[in-house]
């Protein structure tokens, strides 16, 4: 049982990662991008450092899109290991059946 929790655990979604690999290649590039814009004496303007924000802004969205992907693949093996060992559980048989009276019976 331990291991099918620790294989629950260390599930990944492909997709999370493609995301986060796209997110840390985007935010090296903007990193580098910011550097050689601010290394450049004649173009200062603003527009550039908006493009810079909003690429670093878009990497770490994207980043984060990633980790909720793998959080949630995680969630869902560890919700149907969960089912899976609850549905497997002996239900309690009762060994008497249960007789219902009449209330008034005694009146």
């Amino acid at each position: 049982m331990e291991e099918k929790i620790k294989e629950a655990k260390s599930t990944l979604s492909l997709i999370g990662l493609g995301c986060k690999t796209i997110s840390i290649f985007g935010f090296l590039l903007t990193i580098i991008y910011s550097s050689i814009l601010f290394f450049e004496k004649e173009n200062k303007d603003i527009y550039y450092w908006g493009i810079a924000t909003t690429a670093l802004c878009s990497s770490l969205s994207l980043g984060a899109l990633g980790s909720i992907a793998d959080n949630s693949k995680k969630n869902r093996a560890l919700t149907a290991l969960l089912v899976e060992t609850t549905n497997s559980a002996s239900p309690i048989t009762l060994s008497k059946e249960i007789e219902y009276s009449d209330l008034n019976e005694d009146n």
